[in-house]
């Protein structure tokens, strides 16, 4: 293989399969809106949890992320992490339809999350939570995480982030 040949498939491979992760998590679309609903149909007296957070610890941690896309998160990654480890991992995300995060990992600056808060209440401050980021119609927050995001691509990570989190919600 000629020098040339070699380097060219060195660094096009790389750009072309960025693009194409790219391109893919802008072409899924996660309902949101759907799982709003679900949400508000769960068997609260129910639930239990399988990680180190009870059921309303992770209600309470979900609806601060969905919060905070609204009115700015306490504390955020350098610029350089968002624009590219952060953009990058939210990208693969989007385009496998999973996101994989440490699930007791309190966002960063954010108000402690309270254990004895009860889990229906927990539940109405995150259905309430995506419901006003589905009607928001002012601009949204850098993530602390993957930086200045579309509204589409805030749809895309909240559901995934959510889904994330109710792995760890079963019925006991």
């Amino acid at each position: 293989m000629k020098r040339r040949q070699f380097l060219s498939i060195a660094i096009g491979t790389p750009v072309v399969l960025f693009l194409g992760t790219k391109l893919g998590a802008m072409l899924r679309r996660y309902p949101l809106h759907e799982l709003s609903a679900q949400l508000q149909h769960l068997p609260l007296h129910q639930l239990s949890s399988t990680g180190s957070w009870n059921v309303s610890e992770i209600f309470q941690h979900c609806a601060q992320s969905i919060r905070f896309s609204r009115l700015g998160y306490p504390e955020h990654r350098s610029a350089l992490f968002r624009s590219t480890v952060g953009a990058t991992a939210l990208a693969a995300f989007s385009c496998a339809g999973k996101m994989h995060h440490p699930l007791d990992e309190p966002l960063p600056g954010a108000p402690a999350l309270a254990a004895a808060v009860p889990v229906d209440v927990a539940l109405a401050e995150l259905v309430m939570e995506v419901e006003q980021f589905i009607d928001w119609q002012g601009a949204l927050a850098p993530h602390f995480a993957y930086g200045r995001l579309s509204k589409a691509q805030y749809y895309n990570a909240h559901w995934l982030h959510l889904q994330n989190h109710l792995q760890e919600v079963v019925l006991s």
